[in-house]
């Protein structure tokens, strides 16, 4: 049974320009690459680019939220808010 490793399209649209690179990485890591492509009934580099892909929306969400909370301590500071009560505050919403 195939699974379903990465959640982003793995394979390459009509219009989608491609480069080729080098890129260096432990051989262990190929190794668990390819068992993990074999599992989900595709190759290592199409795997590879999801998993990439994938990275870069998360890594997309993490910076737009920490942009957003950097924007509202600004906010609440114009409003006179102390720094040390708007550092608690988001001490409490933040993980």
């Amino acid at each position: 049974m195939k699974e379903t490793l990465c959640q982003c399209q793995t394979t390459q649209a009509e219009n989608d320009r491609t480069t080729t690179i080098t890129m260096e990485i432990p051989v262990v890591l190929l190794g668990q690459l390819q068992e993990a492509a074999a599992l989900a009934g595709t190759d290592h580099l199409s795997l590879l680019i999801c998993y990439a892909r994938q990275g870069l929306i998360n890594s997309g969400t993490q910076l737009k939220r920490g942009l957003f909370v950097e924007h509202v301590k600004e906010a609440l500071e114009k409003h006179g808010i102390q720094t040390n009560v708007i550092e608690e505050i988001f001490s409490k919403f933040l993980y």
